[in-house]
Formats: C-alpha cells, sequence, structure tokens
C-alpha cells in the first residue's frame, strides 16, 4: 500500500480509486481485527474492561466504511467500462460489494437491534457471521494476490534466456506458471486454517452443542428430577457460552444459596435443601446483548418472587443485588423486576440439570431482560437500598436492559 496516496490530490481516475480501494481495505482491516478480539473468549475474560470500548470502535468504524462505498458508486459507472473486458475483475468487484453490503446492513440491525425483534436480531447475526467467515479469507487472499510484494516475488527481474525450449502443453501436462502455483499455495494455506474454524462454527450454529460434552466440571448430589411434565418444548437456536472469569465449579461442599440484606428472613439453603424446594416451569426465550436468541426453552427453577417473599422484604428495599459464585460478577434488579412472574432462580433446562458452562447449578432467569442480567452461577440474592451497577454496566452497558420487539416472551 503507497500511503502518499492518501494525502495527494487532483489525481487521476485509476488512483482515485485505488485510494479508494485502499481506505475501504484498510477500515475493513480494523473491522476484522476488533471483530475477532469480540468474539474472544479469551480477551473477553482477560481484558473486559476494554470490551465496550472495542466494541464502540468496532461500530464507529461501521459507520465509517459506508463513506468508500458512497464515494465509488457515481464512479462505478466509469469503472465498469474500463473492466469490459476482464471479467475476473468484474466478478471480484462485485464480490466484494456484496460481501461489505451485507456486513454494513446486517451491523447496522445488531446495533440497533432494540429497534427490531429478537428474531430479526438472529438472522441478521447469522448472516453477519456467514460473511464475516466467507468475507474474510478471500479478502486475505485478494490482499496477497494483489500485493506489490507478491507481484515482485512472482515476476522476478532476472533477464530471460536468449533460447527458450517450447513445452508441450495438454491436460496430462499442463504448464503452471510461478505466479499460478504461489497463488495455489496461498490459497490453500488460508483454507487450511480457516475451514476447520469455519466448520466448527456451522456445527455449531446448524446442528447444536453435544450436550453430553457439557455435563461437567460441577458434582452435585443428587441430580434433580423434574417436579413437572413440561420438560420439552423442541428449542430453537443455540447458547453462545460467556464468561468473564474462569468457569467455577461446584458440589455439595462448596456450593450453598442465601437471600439476605434488608429482609426480615434471611435464608439458606444446602444444595439437598434447594432442590427439595418447591419448583414450577415455564417455556421462554432468551435474548443476548450481542444479538443472537434461543426460543422455546423450558425452564424448571423457583420464582425469585417466591424466595423474596418467604424472605419477608424490608420495606427500605429497593433493589435485588445478584452474586455469581464465580466471585467476580454481579448485576441488579429493581425490586418491581425482581417480583415479574417469569424472573427465575432456575435449576433445570429441558428436564436437565444446566451445565456448568451455561450457569449451572443455578441461574437466574429474566426472559423480557438482555441475558447479562441473567447471572450464571448464583449464589447469593441481597436485597439494597441503593442502587447497583453491575459488572458489564460498571464497563458501558446500560442500566435498563428491557428488550424491545415482538417474539420477546411467551
Amino acid at each position: 500500500m503507497n500511503w502518499r496516496i492518501f494525502f495527494k490530490r487532483n489525481l487521476k481516475f485509476a488512483k482515485r480509486l485505488a485510494r479508494l480501494h485502499h481506505t475501504n481495505a484498510l477500515l475493513f482491516y480494523i473491522l476484522s481485527i476488533t471483530g475477532l478480539v469480540l468474539i474472544s473468549t479469551v480477551f473477553r475474560s482477560s481484558f473486559p474492561s476494554t470490551r465496550v470500548l472495542i466494541k464502540d470502535i468496532h461500530i464507529w468504524i461501521g459507520f465509517l466504511s459506508i463513506l468508500p462505498i458512497f464515494f465509488y458508486l457515481p464512479k462505478m459507472k466509469k469503472h465498469l467500462l474500463t473492466l469490459k473486458k476482464r471479467k475476473k475483475h468484474r466478478i471480484n468487484l462485485y464480490g466484494i460489494l456484496a460481501i461489505i453490503s451485507i456486513l454494513i446492513i446486517s451491523g447496522i440491525i445488531l446495533t440497533f437491534q432494540r429497534q427490531f425483534p429478537p428474531q430479526i436480531n438472529s438472522y441478521a447475526l447469522l448472516i453477519h457471521d456467514l460473511a464475516t467467515w466467507i468475507g474474510l479469507p478471500y479478502v486475505i487472499y485478494h490482499s496477497i494476490t494483489r500485493s506489490q510484494w507478491f507481484k515482485q516475488l512472482t515476476s522476478p527481474k532476472s533477464q530471460v534466456p536468449d533460447k527458450l525450449e517450447p513445452t508441450m502443453i495438454d491436460s496430462k501436462n499442463p504448464l503452471l506458471r510461478r505466479r499460478s502455483f504461489l497463488k495455489l499455495v496461498a490459497g490453500a494455506f488460508i483454507a487450511v486454517v480457516t475451514i476447520p474454524i469455519f466448520g466448527n462454527w456451522i456445527k455449531k450454529y446448524f446442528f447444536g452443542s453435544d450436550q453430553s460434552k457439557l455435563v461437567n466440571g460441577n458434582d452435585m448430589v443428587p441430580i434433580p428430577t423434574p417436579q413437572t411434565t413440561l420438560t420439552s418444548s423442541g428449542r430453537e437456536g443455540e447458547f453462545r457460552y460467556y464468561t468473564v472469569t474462569e468457569m467455577p465449579s461446584f458440589s455439595n461442599e462448596n456450593w450453598s444459596f442465601k437471600v439476605d440484606g434488608l429482609v426480615s428472613q434471611e435464608l439458606q439453603f444446602t444444595w439437598t435443601e434447594f432442590i427439595n424446594l418447591k419448583r414450577t416451569a415455564q417455556e421462554s426465550n432468551f435474548h443476548c446483548v450481542t444479538g443472537w436468541s434461543v426460543y422455546n426453552i423450558i425452564w424448571e427453577g423457583i420464582p425469585l418472587k417466591d424466595l423474596l417473599e418467604k424472605s419477608d422484604v424490608n420495606e427500605k428495599a429497593n433493589y435485588v443485588k445478584l452474586y455469581s459464585g464465580d466471585g467476580v460478577y454481579t448485576d441488579t434488579l429493581t425490586l418491581s423486576e425482581a417480583m415479574m412472574d417469569d424472573i427465575m432462580v432456575a435449576v433445570l433446562i429441558d428436564g436437565e440439570l444446566i451445565t456448568q458452562q451455561n450457569g449451572g447449578p443455578v441461574r437466574l432467569i429474566t426472559p423480557r431482560l438482555y441475558a447479562y442480567k441473567s447471572v450464571k452461577w448464583l449464589t447469593r440474592v441481597e436485597l439494597i437500598e441503593e442502587e447497583h451497577f453491575g459488572y458489564w454496566e460498571q464497563r458501558g452497558y446500560p442500566q435498563n436492559a428491557w428488550v424491545q420487539g415482538p417474539g420477546v416472551f411467551k
């Protein structure tokens, strides 16, 4: 890339196109890096305080990436005329424009997801992921094979011999030039690196996770059986498992659950006591603020309002602070939110014990609020007077986590 081209004026048509091309490429690479960082579990757990900043950078660079397209469109007709006899270049152009357009449109939907139904957000995230895993390897390959160093590598300045020996070319003896060979090697290397990642994503998204592998690092005895007949309804979608710390492991010896704070009657349960409490079941949807959703899940557990009523909440209490057993994550509901019928301290999912990866043995479920309020590995509920800002709210997430649009809850 020639950096001087960004600062020159009165460029000819070809140079102006090159500047737009380089600008678009630079923005795309920044988007790729920030996007890969955002989906990285290692980054999420190691540098959580910068995640919201990275997300904001990703969004703003996404909006900036619209500008090269905006400036290119008036020049597109003339550009296509110069490519009239270069079919491969036209196909490449259409492919790049399609990938960028798909990423921009789906990215805008995900940015303003509260204005769209959760189902639309789920499709937008799927399309965004698909365009990324297809587009990123293609753009890397395109950049390598069009770079100056690659051209120099494949066009050596050595003198051509005076006498050239003719080579017979047929289907059994094809002639593979140095440039074609290196392009083939570059493409094969990128394919080897990306296909397993892409295949793993396809497998998880369309065929689901192997639940037997998720049952886990927890060792709870006994495993509770459903108390209701509502245990399965045909779940749609797959969970994406996130954590900001190393996942905690629980057994009967180190697990307990308590309700305290501004209450008249503190509650504390061992595992055996807790699973013997009367449970109810509900079918609800689960919405993550990053855009994905899982539909028609059967959760079984104790409604949070039942525990609060049993503890006799003090009139000074305004908020419910929720503690994760990882020792780091907290969040808060208003008392009115906590008293909603579908806010549940869940033990079972579709008739089975909630896995460690999914926040088990016990997690909070908030169907009408985004999932960062659905605290994993829930071990303590505290009634408080002053507002508390939870883990992600301290790092830029809104305190108001209500999901908007149709299809939010049953």
